[in-house]
């Protein structure tokens, strides 16, 4: 299956807030938490060790994941 990016989940292991994004590329990108604004400032307000994050879906093209992101939200 050709991989064009995935859908994931951050979890705050404190607040049990979620935040759902997107990310391009084939390979899961370890260090990756997200770019947007909130999720940017709760990992620096709790640290990453607080945070637990889940691949949801993996998708073929950029409309896949564009579509599939969607659904998550």
């Amino acid at each position: 299956m050709k991989k064009y990016g995935y859908v994931y989940k951050i979890t705050n292991n404190v607040n049990g807030k979620i935040y759902i994004g997107q990310k391009k590329g084939e390979k899961l990108v370890e260090n990756y938490w997200g770019s947007g604004k909130l999720i940017v400032e709760a990992v620096k307000k709790y640290g990453k060790d607080n945070f637990s994050r889940e691949i949801l879906e993996w998708c073929e093209t950029k409309d896949e994941l564009n579509q599939r992101g969607k659904i998550f939200h």
